[in-house]
Order: C-alpha cells, then structure tokens, then sequence
C-alpha cells in the first residue's frame, strides 16, 4: 500500500500534458500536448520488468507522487509526465488516501 511522502521528498518539479488529436485542414492527424499540471513530486525508481517470448519488456520505470490535483485524476489517459525534458507515457494513476496524494506509475514513452 503506497503511503503519503513528506513534504521535503517531493523535490522534482514535472509538468503533466494531455495528448490531444486535432485534424489540420489537408486531413492530416495533428498531435497536440496541452499543460494541465506544473507540480513538485515524490519520485522512485521502479526495476518492472516482464518477460515474454524469452523477450524482456520494460513495464514500470518509475512511480511519482503528487499533491491530489482533479485535473490529473480525471484526465488519467492519454497523459504524458516530463521530468527533466524526459517523457514518460502515464500508465495508471492511484489516489493515496481521501484526496490527498496521487501516485502515478510511468514507462518510458516512445
């Protein structure tokens, strides 16, 4: 069960984007990455691997934790979080006791 951080943990500032699809006006799919959150967050770094085939994929690199944000909550896919210019595509996001904190569990994004 994952617990609340204390305060001086949370000591990387990330920003949340959403993805978002729009359609120029030839046709083409447009990729568009909107802010939602600029947030400090509690980060640690997670060894999930998972073997299939003999092939070893990465599942989970990283969870952070964050200040409940309802934005972030409801918004949960179609999220990518950048921390230090690197992006990391959104897999699950967890709510930490009553509205308090969120953990968000992160790979890699490619």
């Amino acid at each position: 069960m994952p617990k609340n951080p204390f305060i001086g943990q949370m000591n990387r500032l990330i920003d949340i984007v959403e993805k978002q699809t729009d359609q120029s006006d030839s046709g083409a799919e447009i990729v568009n990455e909107i802010t939602i959150s600029n947030t400090w967050a509690f980060m640690q770094d997670v060894s999930g691997t998972e073997e299939t085939d003999g092939k070893i994929k990465h599942l989970v690199n990283r969870t952070y934790t964050i200040r409940f944000d309802e934005n972030v909550k409801s918004k949960s896919s179609n999220l990518i979080l950048i921390d230090d210019s690197k992006k990391y595509e959104v897999l699950h996001i967890i709510e930490i006791g009553r509205r308090q904190h969120l953990e968000i569990r992160v790979k890699n994004y490619e």
